[in-house]
């Protein structure tokens, strides 16, 4: 029995390694080298961006879009209405989505030393890597128009959370807080959900209507983490440029490495 429990002792040993190397060579095979793309002064410019050492070491991604002057506006989409642990158990709710506006000086700082420091979630944080192509205007404005459905929902929620909130009559502060979970399941809403639809879902669906690469990548085989996401596209998208944003720390860079499912 003793000599038994040692090879079975080895053998997981063994496989282990074999795991961890299958998952190093994973790894390597999905490092993202700088690389340029082409366009011309006063285009329009798309930038799926993430931080990654955002949520715990997963990674956080944004959306950002640069009109013709330079001016760029980030797009961050996070959880409103359930607490962290409540979303890892999978529920569903009206989700955040931030906006920030810089100038074109700002922009171009930010482009440069990845600090973002604007008003909202994830938005005053340090960003690593971007993924970028020019756009057209009407793709500029087509981005755009994808924030009214997350706006709406959230106003939406924001009203009745606050009528929830002020109620004093028991049971109509009971019928508002049913009318709360009831948004939180419905479908036609673009919830907030930590699996399915996190940041990175968020930023990718917003600019798929532009680049069918992205639509036929977000709509298809997917990663589960920002830094996966990112990586696993930056491979399929050779027309997409790949950028540092600033200098990376040691554990930027080996997050960056690691984070590959």
């Amino acid at each position: 029995m003793r000599g038994q429990g040692r090879c079975i002792l080895e053998l997981g040993k063994k496989l282990c390694v074999i795991l961890a190397l299958t998952y190093a060579c994973l790894c390597l095979s999905m490092r993202l080298s700088v690389r340029e793309t082409s366009y011309a002064e006063g285009e329009c410019m798309l930038y799926y961006i993430v931080n990654a050492d955002g949520m715990k070491g997963l990674g956080h991604s944004i959306l950002m879009v640069v009109d013709g002057e330079g001016r760029g506006t980030v797009l961050s989409f996070n959880g409103m209405q359930r607490s962290l642990s409540e979303s890892l158990m999978g529920k569903s709710g009206i989700g955040k989505l931030s906006v920030g506006v810089m100038d074109a000086e700002e922009t171009k700082a930010f482009l440069g030393s990845g600090d973002l420091s604007l008003e909202g979630d994830q938005l005053a944080d340090n960003y690593d890597m971007a993924l970028y192509r020019p756009i057209t205007r009407e793709d500029y404005r087509i981005v755009l128009e994808q924030v009214l459905p997350y706006r709406e929902a959230e106003e939406g929620f924001t009203v009745l959370y606050g009528k929830w909130v002020t109620e004093e009559d028991a049971a109509e502060k009971a019928e508002y807080r049913r009318a709360l979970e009831q948004m939180a399941e419905d479908e036609s809403l673009p919830l907030y959900q930590i699996y399915t639809n996190n940041c990175d879902h968020a930023a990718r669906m917003m600019a798929s209507p532009v680049d069918q690469d992205l639509f036929d990548y977000t709509y298809g085989a997917w990663r589960m983490t920002p830094n996966g996401n990112l990586k696993a596209f930056g491979k399929k998208a050779e027309k997409w440029g790949v950028m540092e944003l600033g200098e990376q720390t040691l554990a930027e860079r080996i997050l960056m490495f690691l984070v590959s499912f």
